[in-house]
């Protein structure tokens, strides 16, 4: 019986510890400065305009928005400007429930554009891409964009 009792508290120790260090939770990725899209809002939006202003300076750059899915997994959105070009890599391969098409997509865009839609959200979009013409990073309330 003692045996079992240690086997059974060895597992539970061996998975709480997985599961605390395993995970890329929200509060990691807002405090990495990641723009962070939960479903209470943006966090780190002016790190975004940040890189905004520096694309349309031509001075090199790199963001990371970090959405999650249902379950908590991790969804990322490389964005790199180079002072030219912007290197995009898209990464969902953290996403349990992924299917066939996990793992990461990359391609080249020219310029990021923004505007705002029927629901008065503000939709950014990399626009120019090589491969996928456009591709929407994310979008936000109209009134969460002026803060």
């Amino acid at each position: 019986m003692l045996k079992k009792i240690l086997f059974f508290l060895m597992v539970l120790i061996i998975l709480t510890g997985c599961s605390l260090t395993g995970g890329y939770d929200s509060s990691k990725a807002i405090k990495r400065g990641d723009i962070t899209i939960l479903h209470n809002g943006v966090h780190n939006l002016e790190r975004f305009e940040q890189f905004l202003e520096h694309l349309a300076n031509d001075q090199e750059d790199t963001v990371r928005v970090t959405s999650y899915t249902k379950e908590g997994d991790p969804i990322f959105e490389d964005v790199h400007f180079d002072g030219k070009d912007i290197q995009y890599t898209h990464d969902n391969s953290h996403d349990a429930f992924g299917g066939q098409d996990k793992g990461q997509e990359t391609d080249v865009c020219k310029n990021i554009m923004s505007s705002v839609n029927d629901q008065n959200e503000v939709e950014y979009v990399l626009v120019d891409c090589i491969k996928n013409g456009e591709i929407p990073l994310f979008q936000i309330n109209e009134k969460e964009a002026k803060k």
